[in-house]
Order: structure tokens, then sequence, then C-alpha cells
């Protein structure tokens, strides 16, 4: 059994070595291996958040059919800023990348806040 921080760091670690392995190297299978790792990673966060959500299910938006579009939307698209800007050399395409990252951290975070436990009295 693992320990708690280790457990807890495992899909992070995931991300940001997908992360890395995209910005870091200029080939395809590094890149490929980071797309792979960098989901992956997602693929655990997404299944441990789902589990772990605190809110009502009566709160919940129905999202039935584009469930998992919904659920890795951030990540989608976090990870095509990311390829626009290690692969495409223009200036203006690598600020969109770098607008498309904020808008994928910024709903990142959204989720991360609304699937908290809030007192309902």
């Amino acid at each position: 059994m693992l320990a708690k921080p280790i457990y807890e760091s495992i899909p992070y670690c995931y991300v940001i070595v997908g992360g890395l392995c995209i910005l870091l190297f200029s080939t395809v299978l590094p890149t490929a291996i980071g797309i792979f790792l960098f989901f992956n990673g997602a693929n655990i966060w997404r299944l441990r958040s789902n589990s772990r959500r605190k809110d009502h299910k009566v709160n919940r938006i129905k999202v039935n059919k584009h469930f998992y579009y919904y659920e890795f939307k951030p990540f989608i698209l976090f990870m095509c800023g990311l390829l626009l800007i290690h692969w495409v050399a223009n200036e203006l395409v690598i600020l969109a990348g770098i607008m498309i990252c904020l808008i994928a951290i910024l709903i990142f975070c959204l989720r991360v806040l609304n699937r908290r436990s809030r007192s309902i009295v």
C-alpha cells in the first residue's frame, strides 16, 4: 500500500510529466507518450474527484449526452493549448495557446471549487 502523500500526488505527477514530455521534446513519439500520460493522469483525477464529491446529486447539472467531453473539457483545452504553444512557431498562435491554457485552468479551478462540500441548511 502506498503512503497517502504519494497516492494523492500520482495524477498530478502524470499530468506534469506528460506536459514536460510535450514541451521538452520535439519529436512525435515523446509527444504521443506525453499525451497518453497527461490524459491518464486526468482520468485518475476525474475518477477520484467523482467518487469524492460531496455536493448533492440534486444540485448537479444533468450532462448525460456529452458526459466525457464535459469531464475532460479543461484537460482537452489545456492539451490543445500546450500543443499550439510547442508545435506552431507563430507569435499569435502561441498567444492563443496561452489564452486557451489559462481558460482551461480557470475551468479546472471552478470545477474543483464547485465539487467541494457546501453546507445546505
